[in-house]
């Protein structure tokens, strides 16, 4: 929902009906803020009441919440444009919508996956490896490949899926995206679908985060099982590595921090693992890092912040490589603005903003201007 500077005439009601049920909502409102002016928007169906909260921000929506449900409304809450006071909207009807599960198409799709990551990312592998791409080659290293990568790819959605879940957000299972074309991996990565808005900034952070943190807790561990087998290279480090890759190298195969790796499938589907968390972690849009960054930083920053990362991207195209061009035109498409939560006033505890400084530095680690 996008902010707009409200009116400032008075609601003018058509009918007993609807003048009695603008009492009630006033009475309520009036109950945790004092109430400066009122507007009616769209028709009626939304109810702006902008003034001074007299409790706090989670305390009001919690209790308008259960008082606007009695009257078929649900509250939406913001701070006013004008960085004074806050308003107050009563939405008629419900912003959740219970989306159609169709599990037949999740397995399906999974299914494809499984066999377009065997196939077109075993190629890969294998070419990678110096291997003729044949049948058994191809199915030697697609296997070890697409489970590597998938599980990655799965724990990370389910991370979001459990949080979406948690805060009541209805939310889809995880549909994967086959690519059945040579040169790729097989797959353009899995997403899940919220069809309702979240409740607060937390628990927007903690969907955001979720899903990041989740498929790190896989992809650093297939990352360094797949460095024990894998073999070194003559050829001198390259320009790729991001801090964590490098750190984990010299936890774990410290004589390989000045020589090339030749990837094996695992290796190679967990180091795809790591570029993926990172570029989900930029602070654009609707990317997991856009999320944290609005629930963290909130509306104005993240909208500075998200601008200023489609520049960087668009420098980086030129500078060190033609693939942030391709992210630039994702995070472009996909907006700047973020769908406000229900309760956008409620700031993140203590906690969280602990683990949005280390999912910070996390990024950091994670990030390099060569990817591929």
């Amino acid at each position: 929902m996008e902010s707009s500077q409200l009116p400032t005439t008075n609601v003018e009601v058509r009918s007993g009906e609807e003048r009695d049920a603008l009492m009630v909502l006033r009475a309520r409102v009036a109950e945790v803020m004092m109430i400066e002016q009122t507007a009616e928007l769209v028709a009626g169906q939304v109810i702006t009441f902008t003034g001074k909260l007299r409790v706090s921000a989670q305390e009001a929506f919690e209790r308008l919440k259960q008082r606007f449900a009695e009257l078929g409304y649900m509250p939406v809450m913001r701070e006013h444009d004008s960085g004074q006071g806050e308003e107050v909207m009563a939405v008629k009807g419900s912003l959740q919508v219970n989306p159609v599960q169709r599990p037949w198409l999740n397995g399906l799709l999974l299914l494809a996956t499984i066999v377009t990551t065997t196939v077109f990312g075993g190629m890969y592998a294998a070419l990678l490896s110096g291997a003729e791409p044949t049948l058994p080659a191809i199915f030697s290293y697609g296997v070890p490949f697409a489970l590597t990568l998938l599980s990655i790819l799965a724990v990370h959605e389910l991370g979001h899926y459990v949080q979406a879940r948690r805060h009541g957000v209805p939310v889809t299972l995880p549909y994967f995206i086959p690519v059945p074309l040579p040169g790729t991996l097989g797959t353009f990565g899995a997403f899940i679908q919220m069809r309702g808005a979240v409740e607060n900034k937390r628990a927007l952070f903690d969907v955001g985060v979720g899903g990041p943190l989740a498929g790190l807790l896989v992809a650093v561990p297939l990352f360094v099982i797949g460095l024990f087998d894998a073999t070194l290279s003559a050829d001198p480090p390259p320009p790729t590595r991001s801090y964590l890759v490098t750190l984990l190298i010299a936890l774990f195969r410290p004589e390989a921090l000045d020589y090339g790796i030749i990837l094996n499938p695992v290796l190679l589907a967990a180091r795809f693992g790591l570029v993926i968390t990172a570029l989900n972690l930029l602070p654009v849009g609707q990317l997991d890092g856009g999320h944290i960054a609005y629930a963290a930083l909130g509306r104005k920053w993240a909208r500075r912040i998200g601008l200023g990362t489609i520049a960087v991207l668009a420098v980086l195209g030129l500078v060190a490589s033609p693939i942030w061009w391709v992210w630039m035109v994702f995070a472009a498409l996909s907006g700047v603005n973020h769908a406000q939560p229900l309760n956008d006033i409620t700031p993140l505890d203590l906690r969280r903003n602990v683990v949005f400084i280390g999912t910070f530095i996390l990024f950091l680690s994670l990030f390099t201007m060569r990817p591929f």
